[in-house]
Formats: structure tokens, C-alpha cells, sequence
């Protein structure tokens, strides 16, 4: 196994971890959006408070994510578009985890091949 090839455990296992983070503050975020519907205003008002500051965690997170995402998609020297793909799933609702079960089948599979 080359130097980068024994790093790919650890980053996919970085990955997994941060889209499921991820993903899960999302959906968190995304469903808190439902205060926003007509008649719903006494919800807004308890909500508001709770989910401004997931929100923000949410957007730090998004950044460790996209790195968990950059490091991995180098060292297993994708195109382009797997990158968009990959980072996408900290912005569009449940994408992360259909993202990591595909990354990990995919990455799994070709560390035992190189087995």
C-alpha cells in the first residue's frame, strides 16, 4: 500500500463521520423551516431561538465537512464532478447520506481490490 493509499481509511472514516454531522444538522435545519408556514407563527417564536444557533453550527461544520470531502476526493484522485457531488450533500436535505453509503461501497470495494 503507497503512503496515500494507507491515508484512505482514515479519511473515508473522517468523511463518514462528518456526513452524517453533516447531514444531520441539515435536516434539523431544513425541517425548522416549517415555522415559516402561514399559521404557524407561535411555532416561529419557540423555534427561533433554537435553531438560529444550529444554523451557525451547521455552517462551521459545513466547512470540516467540505475538508473531510476535499481530502478524500484527492487522495483517491476523482474527477471534478464527484467533488461537487460529495460537497453538495452539506447543502441539499438527506444527499450526505446517500453520498457516504455510495463513497463508502466505492472506496470499500477498491481498498480490497489493492488487497
Amino acid at each position: 500500500m503507497s503512503d496515500a493509499s494507507s491515508k484512505i481509511p482514515g479519511a473515508l472514516q473522517r468523511y463518514r463521520v462528518m456526513a452524517f454531522v453533516t447531514g444531520t444538522l441539515l435536516m434539523i435545519v431544513f425541517v425548522g423551516l416549517i415555522r415559516y408556514i402561514p399559521g404557524l407563527e407561535d411555532l416561529k417564536e419557540t423555534l427561533d431561538p433554537i435553531l438560529g444557533p444550529i444554523a451557525i453550527l451547521h455552517g462551521w461544520v459545513f466547512i470540516v465537512y467540505l475538508a473531510t470531502v476535499t481530502q478524500l476526493w484527492m487522495l483517491m484522485k476523482w474527477d471534478l464532478g464527484r467533488l461537487v457531488y460529495m460537497a453538495a450533500g452539506g447543502v441539499v436535505p438527506l444527499l450526505s447520506f446517500f453520498a457516504e453509503r455510495r463513497v463508502h461501497a466505492e472506496v470499500s470495494a477498491q481498498l480490497e481490490e489493492a488487497k
